[in-house]
């Protein structure tokens, strides 16, 4: 199954885009539900994105990339 990686809208506050910082994985790892997976900066706030699911990491949207609300970063194939 796969499980697509948004920014959840509580971090969004008034913002309508932001901008990936950094990814701490790198395509293709394997990452664990709820451990950080990227740094995503929004209204000067630089926050922690944590993985929805545990499983391989594919990124979407590489670092500088500006986002919008609900735009899909990355994805998680899980087992």
């Amino acid at each position: 199954m796969t499980v697509d990686i948004v920014v959840p809208q509580e971090m969004w506050g008034e913002s309508l885009e932001g901008v990936v910082v950094t990814w701490i994985y790198q395509n293709g790892a394997t990452v664990a539900a709820g451990r950080p997976i990227a740094e995503i900066m929004v209204e000067k706030a630089q926050l922690e994105l944590v993985a929805p699911a545990s499983g391989r990491l594919t990124i979407l949207a590489v670092p500088e990339t500006v986002i919008g609300r609900d735009q899909v970063v990355g994805r998680i194939e899980t087992a």
